[in-house]
C-alpha cells in the first residue's frame, strides 16, 4: 500500500461519539500518530480541534478535512491522503455507504462504529470481493458493537482449542452489568435499521447467519437471532432477559466463523451455536425489562408511531449523557464457551462433562469511552501492527470482523491499554 499523508483520519468527528473518540487518540498517542479530522462543517471541526488542544497543545495545528457524506469527491481524496479511516457518522443506513467506497477505490482501510448489521450486508454485496481483490480491510462494528462479543467468543474457541484441543460445540454471551446512555445517534440507528426491514426482508432479518460468506452458509448450522425470552442460567447464577444489541453480534459473530471456515475449513467448530442475553437480578425485573424492550420494539415498526418517537421522545443526533454520567457508567460481560467431545471417546458421551471456558470483559462507559477506544485501538492495529495482522491472522482484505481481521492483536493492544480481558476454565 503507497505511503499517506496520514495514518488515521477520524470522520465525523463532530458527532458525540466522534469527539470522544477524537479525545481518546489525544490521550493515548500524543504525537505519536499523523492524524485528521474530517467533517461537513469546518467551523465545528475547529471547535473540536479547540478542545483537544486542552488535552495536547501540540495540536493547534491538527488537519482539518471537509467532506460531506453525499460528495464522493471529497470522500475520495480524503481517504486518498490516509492509511485507516475511522467513521462514526450514523445512521450508517443513511450516511455510511459512500465512504466505504470512497475507501475500496482509494485503497484506504476502514473501521466503523455501526450496530447496524442492515448496513454490513449491504456493503458485503456491494464491497466484498474489490476489497480482497485489492487487500483493503473494512471492518465494520468495532465498537461496544461488536467488540466484546467477537472477542470474548474467540478466546474461549481459542482456550479450548489449545488447552484441551476440542471444538467449540456452543457459546453463550451474558451482561451481567451494565451502566450506561444511548446518545440521539445511536437510537436513530435503530430506527434505521427498523425501518430496512422492507427492503432486506423480514426473514433476512431473522436468520442469525445472514452475514455468513454464501461460500460456507451450508456448513454452518441455521440459526434464528435470539428472541426476547426469560430464563434462569445456573451458569450465570442470574434470570436472563433479552439483550437490544443481540441481533447485531450474533450475525458478526458467526460470520467470523463463516470467514475462519473460508480460511481453515473448521472454524469455531461444525456444531457451533451463538446466542446473547443480559442479566437481571430477579424473574419481575426481568420480566419488565424484556417485555418493555419487546413492545418498544414493536411500536418502532409502525411508522406513524417510530416517526412521532423519534420526534418527540428520543434524543437528538449529536446528542448524549454528560461527561459525569459517562464517567460512572461501566459493563461486565460473561462469554461462555462449551466444547464439543472427541469423535473417539469412550463410554456413554451423555455422561461425560465437556470442556467448558469463560471470558470475562469489564470495561467503562460501553458507548462514549470503550467504542472510541476500541475504534482507535483497531485502526491502530492496522497502523503498528499490518504485518503481524496479516501473517498471524492470514488476512487479505475484503468486508471483514474485529475477530477475524485484528483478533489476539487488538486484544494484546487492550491489554496494553489496561482493559480487563480474561479467559480460564469454568
Amino acid at each position: 500500500m503507497v505511503s499517506k499523508e496520514y495514518d488515521i483520519v477520524i470522520y465525523g468527528a463532530t458527532g458525540f461519539t466522534g469527539l470522544r473518540t477524537c479525545q481518546y487518540l489525544a490521550r493515548t498517542y500524543k504525537s505519536n500518530v499523523r492524524w485528521a479530522i474530517a467533517g461537513r462543517s469546518v467551523a465545528k471541526l475547529e471547535e473540536v480541534r479547540e478542545k483537544l488542544v486542552a488535552i495536547d497543545p501540540s495540536l493547534s495545528n491538527l488537519a482539518i478535512i471537509q467532506a460531506d457524506s453525499s460528495d464522493s469527491e471529497a470522500l475520495e481524496a480524503m481517504a486518498a491522503k490516509t492509511k485507516v479511516v475511522i467513521s462514526t457518522v450514523g445512521p450508517f443506513l443513511k450516511y455510511g455507504e459512500p465512504l466505504v467506497g470512497a475507501c475500496v477505490k482509494q485503497g484506504t482501510h476502514y473501521v466503523d462504529s455501526t450496530g447496524e448489521a442492515p448496513f454490513v450486508h449491504n456493503i458485503i454485496k456491494k464491497y466484498h470481493d474489490e476489497a480482497l481483490a485489492k487487500r483493503v480491510v473494512l471492518v465494520p462494528e468495532c465498537g461496544f458493537d461488536s467488540v466484546p462479543s467477537e472477542l470474548g467468543t474467540l478466546m474461549v474457541v481459542d482456550y479450548l482449542r489449545k488447552e484441551h484441543n476440542v471444538a467449540t460445540k456452543s457459546a453463550k454471551l451474558s451482561v451481567t452489568n451494565l451502566r450506561g446512555s444511548a446518545s440521539g445517534g445511536t437510537l436513530a440507528s435503530v430506527c434505521g435499521i427498523i425501518e430496512a426491514r422492507s427492503e432486506i426482508g423480514l426473514k433476512a432479518m431473522k436468520d442469525q447467519n445472514q452475514l455468513v460468506p454464501e461460500s460456507v452458509v451450508s456448513k454452518v448450522l441455521p440459526a434464528n437471532i435470539s428472541l426476547p425470552t426469560i430464563c434462569w442460567d445456573k451458569d450465570i447464577g442470574k434470570w436472563q432477559g433479552y439483550f437490544i444489541m443481540s441481533s447485531s453480534n450474533e450475525k458478526l459473530v458467526k460470520r467470523s466463523h463463516g470467514l475462519s471456515i473460508e480460511r481453515d475449513g473448521v472454524g469455531y467448530g461444525p456444531e457451533f451455536t451463538y446466542r446473547e442475553s443480559m442479566s437481571f437480578p430477579g424473574f419481575f425485573t426481568t420480566t419488565i425489562a424484556t417485555l418493555g424492550m419487546g413492545l418498544g420494539g414493536a411500536a418502532l415498526t409502525v411508522g406513524p408511531l417510530r416517526r412521532l418517537i423519534e420526534k418527540n421522545l428520543l434524543p437528538a443526533p449529536g446528542t448524549g449523557p454528560a461527561d459525569e454520567d459517562i464517567a460512572k457508567s461501566f459493563f461486565t460481560i460473561k462469554v461462555i464457551g462449551e466444547g464439543a467431545l472427541p469423535e473417539n471417546v469412550a463410554g456413554d458421551k451423555k455422561k461425560i462433562a465437556p470442556m467448558r471456558a469463560v471470558a470475562t470483559i469489564h470495561g467503562g462507559d460501553p458507548g462514549y469511552f470503550e467504542t472510541c477506544r476500541y475504534l482507535v485501538e483497531g485502526a491502530m492495529c492496522m497502523v503498528e501492527n499490518e504485518d503481524e495482522v496479516r501473517t498471524l491472522n492470514k488476512v487479505e482484505g475484503g468486508v471483514l470482523t474485529p475477530a477475524f481481521a485484528f483478533g489476539h492483536v487488538l486484544i494484546n493492544r487492550l491489554k496494553a491499554q489496561n482493559v480487563k480481558l480474561s479467559v480460564s476454565k469454568l
